[in-house]
């Protein structure tokens, strides 16, 4: 978690306590959000795939994420998103998102060469 100061510079202490502590804030409300629905799985008997398990995750700390966003927003009195994300925050994170982004050729996926003849 990245924490930023007033001015919005980021806060790079390595030992930032209060980092630690939100973090293990929203963890703790992360495993509450999850707790029904792995308690609903385990009584079933059924099991959850590793993968799933990290998107449930993910997941539960992406909706309290949105939600604190949210809830920040009703007390700021903010009523029109362009207050808080810009057009220029929608194109920042458009290229950080394409540069994440990693596309496999599907003949390459397939272990072919693209330049080999297949006649």
């Amino acid at each position: 978690m990245k924490l930023v100061d007033p001015s919005g510079k980021e806060v790079t202490s390595k030992e930032n306590k209060e980092a630690g502590k939100l973090e293990k804030q929203l963890s703790e409300k992360a495993h509450k959000l999850l707790e029904p629905t792995l308690n609903k799985v385990k009584l079933s008997g059924a099991q959850i795939p590793q993968e799933q398990l990290i998107q449930l995750s993910s997941m539960a700390h992406q909706m309290l994420f949105y939600r604190m966003v949210y809830n920040l927003a009703v007390k700021a009195g903010i009523e029109d998103l362009s207050d808080l994300v810009s057009e220029d925050d929608i194109e920042e994170l458009q290229t950080s998102l394409k540069n994440q982004l990693q596309v496999v050729d599907r003949s390459q996926q397939q272990g072919q060469d693209p330049d080999q003849d297949n006649s």
